[in-house]
């Protein structure tokens, strides 16, 4: 687990179990505003599809233009985003690059990995990418004043001072109190989880971690310990699907992983293993 802060891209890929009936992830249905343009997301519950409505301004697609194919387990969805790619090194024009997208209340936050080298496609510099739930509403948001960032800043910093003399509750606090002056800082919201997660408290770590992704879906950390924490919970599924693209966007080394002991549960996992390969 993280405080603050390749050979399975066919796990992403591979259809993937049905969600529950008692799976509490919103609906997935319904219009996107995405990197690549308006998609419209239809599915029978376990499987999905994503249909451009307009032609794509950044990639050039087509209106009617199938870009995403993804499987639903528990929260999340997992599959394939369509991107173009460019820069002088690059020899694609587009591919179908594996992603991993949580499904939450206003978005779904995720990240893929652009596998052709040299290339870059229009998402985060770590791969991040959010489709939020159309129509937006409200106009953009107003940038918080410099001087309220860096107090919220400097509680992030106080709690994190208290994470590592074992105080949680306290470190918890001061997270709390940086998001209510800047709800911007994804920092904030994962260091919650980890104070929920240092006692045991799974789900509610679970649901902060979700949050920082909600945030910002380039914030790496929070994927990392998505995985553990479902590692933990014996959702190895969801463990493995979590700590792949952590892994494939550099968010987690080989070593780190290997020494985790909060993913001891995936060490006989196939998958598991070719990861760790994979990284050395």
């Amino acid at each position: 687990m993280r405080a603050l802060g390749w050979a399975l891209c066919a796990l992403l890929s591979t259809p993937a179990a049905p969600a529950s009936a008692a799976d509490a992830a919103p609906p997935v249905h319904g219009l996107y505003d995405s990197p690549l343009g308006r998609v419209r997301l239809v599915g029978d519950g376990a499987s999905y599809r994503g249909v451009l409505v307009a032609r794509s301004r950044a990639c050039g697609f087509a209106a009617g233009e199938e870009v995403l194919r993804a499987t639903l387990l528990d929260d999340s969805l997992a599959g394939e985003l369509r991107v173009c790619l460019s820069g002088s090194a690059c020899r694609a024009r587009e591919e179908w690059a594996p992603a991993v997208l949580l499904v939450g209340e206003r978005a779904l936050s995720g990240a893929v990995h652009v596998r052709a080298e040299g290339c870059r496609a229009p998402v985060g510099k770590r791969g991040g990418v959010a489709f939020a739930r159309a129509p937006a509403g409200g106009g953009p948001a107003r940038a918080r004043p410099a001087t309220r960032r860096e107090k919220a800043r400097a509680l992030l910093r106080d709690g994190a001072r208290w994470l590592s003399e074992g105080s949680f509750e306290r470190a918890r606090q001061r997270f709390l109190d940086a998001i209510a002056i800047d709800a911007s800082i994804p920092e904030a919201y994962n260091g919650v989880g980890v104070t929920y997660r240092m006692r045991n408290d799974l789900p509610r770590a679970l649901d902060w971690y979700k949050r920082a992704l909600g945030v910002d879906a380039d914030f790496g950390d929070a994927y990392y310990n998505m995985a553990c924490a479902y590692a933990l919970g014996g959702r190895k599924d969801l463990a493995l699907r979590y700590l792949q693209i952590a892994a494939l966007n550099g968010y987690a080394t080989a070593g780190g992983i290997d020494g985790d002991p909060d993913l001891e549960s995936l060490r006989a996992e196939p998958a598991y293993r070719a990861l760790v390969k994979a990284k050395m």
